[in-house]
């Protein structure tokens, strides 16, 4: 069973890793970026990135991992990625809702997320 569970793991890390990597990705250095959409985005592994990049197995390994710690201290303290994950999951909850034709219900989800966003304007205009 633990053999079963790795695949599934690996793809959710991935997963994960990508959704960083689609938040914050624009303040990685063009290498960090380029070394982790190769090894999310094309699946490639870490000798492929490595002949891709001209640089050696180690370091691609290093890059990965640094960049990797940098997305995930990036989403400690801004938790954009989680943010963005929970607005999708009230809107797809409202949206059955609706669909459903439970009309009060979607409206009061809709309401909740408008309120958390508006709660996440800065107050001082930044």
């Amino acid at each position: 069973m633990a053999e079963a569970e790795r695949p599934e793991r690996r793809l959710m890390q991935s997963v994960e890793l990508g959704t960083l990597l689609a938040c914050y990705g624009g303040l990685l250095t063009d290498k960090q970026r380029d070394a982790l959409h190769l090894h999310c985005d094309e699946d490639l592994s870490l000798a492929e990135i490595a002949d891709e990049m001209g640089v050696t197995r180690q370091n691609v390994h290093e890059l990965i991992t640094r960049s990797e710690q940098k997305l995930r201290r990036y989403e400690g303290a801004l938790h954009l990625a989680a943010q963005g994950e929970s607005t999708r999951a009230g809107l797809a909850a409202a949206m059955e809702a609706l669909a459903q034709n439970r009309v009060a219900e979607g409206k009061a989800i809709l309401t909740r997320l408008l309120a958390a966003l508006d709660e996440e304007e800065p107050t001082d205009g930044v």
